[in-house]
C-alpha cells in the first residue's frame, strides 16, 4: 500500500495558504466593552456589562486610558450567526493578544493560548484561531464573546484583527479530527496501543504550538492521541489520515498500527530540517482498518528546537477523491514537490 507524504517547500505561503481557507462572514473590529479586574462570572450571557468602558481592539489598552496597567482584563461583544449548517466550521480569528487568554463563547471555554498565573507564559506575537461548535451557536439572537486577557508587561490586550471565519476545508472532511487531543511530554511506545489509558493525560488544541499551551521549554519527544467513532458505512475504499504539519518529526499509528512517519530514521540525523516541519502528513489507508465504533491515533512527535508539535491543519480523515480536490485548490499552486514512501500496514 501506498503512504503519500506532501512536501511542501516555500517561504511565508503557510499564511497564504490558510488565508485561503478561512473565508470571512463578519468583522468584529472597532470597539468592544471592557474591563480590568478579574471574574469568572464575566463569562456569562447573564452578566450585565452595559456599564462597562468601550475601547478599541488593535490598540492596546494602555494608549486608551489604562497606561501602566499590567494583570488582568476582559472584553466583551455580542455578535450574530445566523444561517449556519450542522457541518460548518466557524472560526474566530483573534490574532495577536498580549499577553495570554481564554476565550468564551455564550459561557463556554472555547480555546486558550499563553498561561495565566502562577505561572506566567506569554504567547504575544501568536494568532488566536478558535474553533465555536456549532451546537454553542444561536442562530435567532445574540451570542456573547468574553475574552479573559493577563498581560505580563509592557502593552496589554487584543492587539490584531478580530472576526468570524467560515473554514473552507471541513467540506473535505469524513472526520474532522481538530480540537482536544490527550497530549503527554516523554516518549513510551506504549502510549501508541489502542487500549492505552489516557485518562489522566493533559488536553491540548491541535493544531496549535505546545509552546502556547503550557509546554514553552519543550524539546524532544511527546505523544497526542485522539480517540473517535468511524461509521463503516461512510466510505468503503480508500481514506487518508490527514496529520496537518507537525514540528518536526512524527511516526503515526491507527488503532496500535504504523501508518507513516517523518521520522529520525529517514535521514539517520536526529537535526530536523526545514522539510520536516513544513511536510503535510497525509497517509493512505484502507478505510477496513478503521474500526466501527472506536478508533484511537496516536502521533510520536519529536521537537528539534523552538515551536513544536501539530501546529497547523488541516487534521481529519477524507476521501482520496476530497483529498486530490484539496491539494490541488489549497497546496498545489505553491512550489511543490512530492515524496512517495512504499510503506505495508503490518
Amino acid at each position: 500500500m501506498r503512504i503519500f507524504l506532501i512536501v511542501l517547500l516555500f517561504l511565508g505561503s503557510q499564511v497564504s495558504i490558510l488565508a485561503q481557507q478561512l473565508q470571512q462572514i463578519e468583522s468584529l473590529q472597532g470597539s468592544w466593552n471592557f474591563s480590568v479586574g478579574d471574574d469568572m462570572s464575566w463569562r456569562l450571557p447573564s452578566h450585565d456589562f452595559s456599564g462597562w468602558d468601550k475601547i478599541y481592539i488593535q490598540n492596546s489598552w494602555e494608549s486608551q486610558g489604562y497606561e501602566g496597567y499590567n494583570g488582568y482584563a476582559w472584553y466583551k461583544r455580542k455578535v450574530e450567526i445566523p444561517d449556519v449548517s450542522p457541518k460548518d466550521k466557524i472560526i474566530l480569528k483573534l490574532n495577536r493578544i498580549d499577553d495570554a487568554d481564554e476565550v468564551y463563547f455564550n459561557g463556554t471555554l472555547i480555546g486558550k493560548t499563553g498561561n495565566f498565573l502562577p505561572n506566567p507564559v506569554s504567547a504575544y506575537s501568536e494568532e488566536r484561531h478558535y474553533e465555536i461548535p456549532v451546537s454553542l451557536i444561536n442562530q435567532t439572537g445574540a451570542n456573547l464573546i468574553a475574552v479573559r486577557v493577563y498581560d505580563l508587561y509592557y502593552e496589554g490586550g487584543i492587539l490584531g484583527s478580530v472576526g468570524l471565519y467560515k473554514d473552507a476545508t471541513a467540506r473535505y472532511f469524513l472526520k474532522d479530527l481538530s480540537g482536544n487531543w490527550k497530549f503527554k511530554a516523554g516518549n513510551n511506545d506504549s502510549y501508541k496501543g489502542f487500549e492505552y489509558d489516557d485518562r489522566n493525560w493533559e488536553v491540548l488544541r491541535v493544531p496549535g504550538k505546545w509552546e502556547t499551551q503550557g509546554y514553552r521549554f519543550l524539546n524532544g519527544y511527546a505523544w497526542y492521541r485522539k480517540t473517535f467513532n468511524w461509521d463503516r458505512s461512510t466510505s468503503g475504499g480508500d481514506v487518508v489520515v490527514v496529520l496537518g504539519r507537525i514540528d518536526d518529526k512524527d511516526i503515526s499509528y491507527l488503532n496500535g498500527q504504523r501508518i507513516g512517519s517523518v521520522d529520525e530514521m529517514r535521514r539517520g540525523s536526529y537535526f530536523a530540517d526545514k522539510e520536516d516541519y513544513q511536510t503535510l502528513r497525509a497517509y493512505r489507508i484502507p478505510s477496513s482498518k478503521l474500526n466501527s465504533g472506536k478508533n484511537v491515533l496516536a502521533i510520536r512527535v519529536w521537537d528539534d528546537r523552538y515551536d513544536g508539535g501539530i501546529y497547523e491543519g488541516p487534521v481529519g480523515i477524507m476521501s482520496v477523491e476530497a483529498f486530490d480536490n484539496y491539494f490541488s485548490e489549497y497546496e498545489k499552486s505553491k512550489n511543490i514537490f512530492e515524496h512517495f514512501l512504499d510503506n505495508i500496514l503490518d
